[in-house]
């Protein structure tokens, strides 16, 4: 017996340094963390697409509670039935050094990418087959000039020069001088533009205490340990939650599009500036010609008072404008309903709740419509899947349990938690699939 354990103990290295045993299966074999996730639409089907990390460990060593792990990242991507959970297609991208894919945006029928692959480049997909719908080539034809005139660099570098305009609905590209462009995803003409790049965003996290439910109204969770919400200048005893936080998007969204009454008050305020000027425009065309000095006075007031208005509706467009432009994650339903995660226990175990939360402005009231259970998502799942130093060398990969994304799309919200995936019907709280990434 004592042999065997001293020709195991010697042999140990010998596997850490082929690696063989660690290889993953692409395609096939789950994946270790995800970059972007993002819901696209095509022919009026929705599919949920994510690029898909697998890493493939070389060695793995565990000394004394210190790990080391050293290998590579191979990529994929991933569609996945919106209404299913189903898979639609996934493709292999192999390694960064094989050409990095740089995700712009999504538009109607069409994911965007810059591929640091000469041959690939700036490309469409489609978000069911993800098939490139539209080729640097087609782009080329268009506008000659961008003809070998992208820029060649670093893929950690290509969010400079590749971006999204959220509100337009339009990738921005530059050219190899720095010179940015509008593409329209449609006939593929570009219009040259000043203003910087701007990028998709994600956030690893997807949570927090603090959220925007109008331009002027938040919604805040406090108290420890459980917490309660404060709305309206109101603090509300029930519903409270353990450890809760409101769900944030991890991806921008359009404010005009999520949640159009957002910006309600300020258009009011624009219809009541507009309203003010009709109804003195016929009076001030009557005094132009009035030579008493009191009617005169009362002209330039008039005139004044106009201006003021006018002057004041251009700066509540700037202000839509700069709420439209600006990042914005508030998770608000139709309904004007808010989500909130909290969790079961105050334990290492403790597992995930998902809670609707309407509210009313006007009202200054919020109700509690369901609770969620998500019994296969732990609330900190490194505590509960601390691996031995035995298991840890013997394990394939390296996954990221620390991931978060949040997304919602019409009536669908998507969790991905512990490299899981969950949709959740927002009208009745029910848990409409879920599967491991």
């Amino acid at each position: 017996m004592r042999t065997i354990i001293y020709f195991f103990l010697f042999a140990l290295p010998a596997f850490l340094i082929s690696g063989c045993m660690f290889k993953k299966n692409v395609m096939k074999d789950e994946a270790d963390d995800i970059e972007e996730a993002v819901v696209a639409s095509v022919n009026g089907e929705n599919f949920l697409v994510m690029k898909e990390e697998i890493f493939q460990a070389t060695s793995k060593s565990s000394k004394q509670g210190f790990r080391t792990t050293s290998g590579y990242t191979e990529y994929r991507l991933s569609s996945y039935d919106l209404n299913t959970g189903k898979i639609s297609k996934r493709i292999e991208l192999g390694e960064r050094d094989d050409g990095y894919m740089h995700f712009l945006g999504a538009t109607d029928g069409k994911l965007w990418y810059f591929c640091d692959n000469e041959k690939i480049g700036l490309h469409a997909r489609n978000p069911k087959t993800l098939d490139i719908v539209v080729s640097k080539d087609d782009i080329e034809k268009v506008n000659p000039f961008l003809k070998n005139n992208f820029p060649k660099v670093k893929w950690y570098e290509l969010r400079q020069y590749f971006g999204f305009d959220l509100v337009k609905k339009m990738p921005m590209i530059a050219d190899n001088s720095g010179f940015v462009y509008l593409l329209n995803p449609d006939n593929y003409s570009t219009e040259k533009i000043s203003s910087p790049v701007k990028n998709f965003e994600y956030e690893k996290m997807m949570s927090t205490t603090s959220i925007n439910v109008t331009d002027k109204d938040y919604m805040s969770l406090s108290g420890d340990p459980r917490k309660t919400i404060h709305f309206a200048s109101k603090e509300f005893e029930q519903p409270d939650f353990l450890k809760g936080e409101f769900l944030e998007s991890s991806n921008s969204l359009d404010v005009k599009e999520i949640f159009p009454e957002y910006l309600n008050p300020i258009y009011d305020e624009i219809e009541k500036s507009q309203r003010f000027i009709d109804s003195v425009k016929g009076m001030e065309e009557q005094m132009k010609e009035e030579t008493d000095q009191w009617k005169v006075r009362q002209y330039d007031f008039l005139k004044g008072r106009i201006k003021y208005e006018e002057d004041n509706i251009g700066r509540k467009y700037k202000e839509i404008n700069d709420l439209s432009t600006s990042r914005f994650n508030t998770i608000i339903s139709r309904d004007k309903g808010v989500f909130v995660i909290h969790t079961t226990t105050a334990s290492d175990t403790a597992k995930v709740l998902i809670s609707k939360v309407n509210f009313d402005v006007k009202e200054k009231s919020i109700t509690l419509i369901w609770t969620t259970f998500l019994e296969n998502i732990f609330a900190e799942p490194e505590k509960v899947f601390e691996k031995g130093g035995f298991d840890y060398v013997f394990s394939k990969g390296s996954p990221n349990l620390r991931t978060k994304r949040a997304i919602i799309y019409g009536d669908k919200l998507i969790l991905v938690s512990m490299l899981r995936t969950v949709c959740i019907d927002v009208n009745s709280g029910k848990v409409l699939w879920e599967f491991q990434i």
